[in-house]
């Protein structure tokens, strides 16, 4: 039997409109944790990129390899070597070292640069979703640009960025001053209004 001046009806209807108004919020776009600046030293060598390695005098030796999916190049005489996570001057005192050792070679000379770099991915609403190549100093403003620029329904604000590596494909929060790295993608996400 129920209570004297106790309604049942007017006390669910203030409970009904908590429990939507926390669906909704649940279905609200989640933050996304903030891209975090890449490595200081942009020039840092990536699985992908296409590097000529020189090893001075000696003409066998030299060539131009891409960087496998290990990191690594082989060279004649020094094997397999790291190189992936290095800037280009410690990836030559990497392979000097290794081929030095046990004079394979008395004194080596080496050099590594790098003749292309991993792309930049550009997708969601742009004009022409795809690869470009990456450049220095590549903010996520200039990757749009890149791909013709946003599309009247980019939501301009919502950028995101996968960061090459992330095994995860976590998607970060950027803004439009975010730096680009090669491998990076960057996603314009649609807007609903």
């Amino acid at each position: 039997m129920p209570r004297p001046g106790f309604n049942k009806h007017a006390l669910f209807s203030p409970m009904l409109g908590l429990a939507l108004a926390g669906l909704v919020a649940g279905c609200a776009d989640a933050p996304r944790p903030a891209a975090s600046a890449p490595p200081d030293d942009a020039t840092l060598l990536h699985t992908g990129d296409t590097v000529t390695i020189t090893v001075f005098g000696q003409p066998q030796l030299t060539g131009e390899q891409v960087i496998d999916d290990h990191g690594e190049v082989s060279v004649l005489l020094a094997g397999r070597a790291k190189l992936a996570g290095l800037t280009p001057t410690a990836a030559e005192g990497a392979l000097r070292d290794r081929l030095g050792r046990g004079g394979i070679v008395v004194s080596p000379s080496v050099s590594v640069i790098v003749t292309h770099h991993l792309p930049v991915y550009v997708v969601g609403e742009v004009a022409k979703p795809g690869s470009y190549d990456w450049q220095g100093d590549l903010s996520a403003i200039n990757a749009v640009a890149l791909a013709g620029g946003y599309t009247y329904r980019a939501k301009q604000s919502g950028l995101r960025v996968i960061r090459h590596g992330d095994a995860s494909h976590t998607e970060l929060a950027a803004e439009q001053s975010t730096v680009i790295e090669p491998g990076d993608t960057v996603i314009v996400p649609e807007r609903w209004f």
